[in-house]
């Protein structure tokens, strides 16, 4: 009997007594939280654009320095650390057994 009221106060306790919101209250929330999203997505494609020119005004200053450090370089000593660099990163990826991909 002690159970069976006790069952009866936690059911009473559980019971939702608030009534659903309304289909156009949940289809105004939809719409303001995509229009967030689509507002989201310009700001990061603007500053992702104000970044990229950025990276390439400071490509273009640099090239020139850059080329002038390559072309003292010998050319073989450079080409042969170019191919020790990509051999070892091959290798190391090989040994770990890296998965590159993103997770999902």
């Amino acid at each position: 009997m002690a159970t069976d009221t006790h069952g009866q106060s936690l059911d009473q306790l559980l019971e939702f007594r608030e009534p659903l919101p309304a289909e156009a209250f949940v289809m105004d929330v939809m719409q303001r939280v995509r229009r967030e999203q689509r507002r989201r997505n310009i700001i990061l494609f603007a500053f992702g654009l104000v970044g990229a020119a950025f990276g390439l005004a400071g490509a273009f200053l640099l090239a020139g320095p850059v080329a002038g450090i390559f072309s003292k370089l010998p050319v073989m000593a450079t080409m042969q650390a170019v191919l020790l660099a990509v051999a070892a990163l091959a290798f190391y990826v090989w040994s770990m057994n890296e998965d590159l991909g993103l997770p999902n």
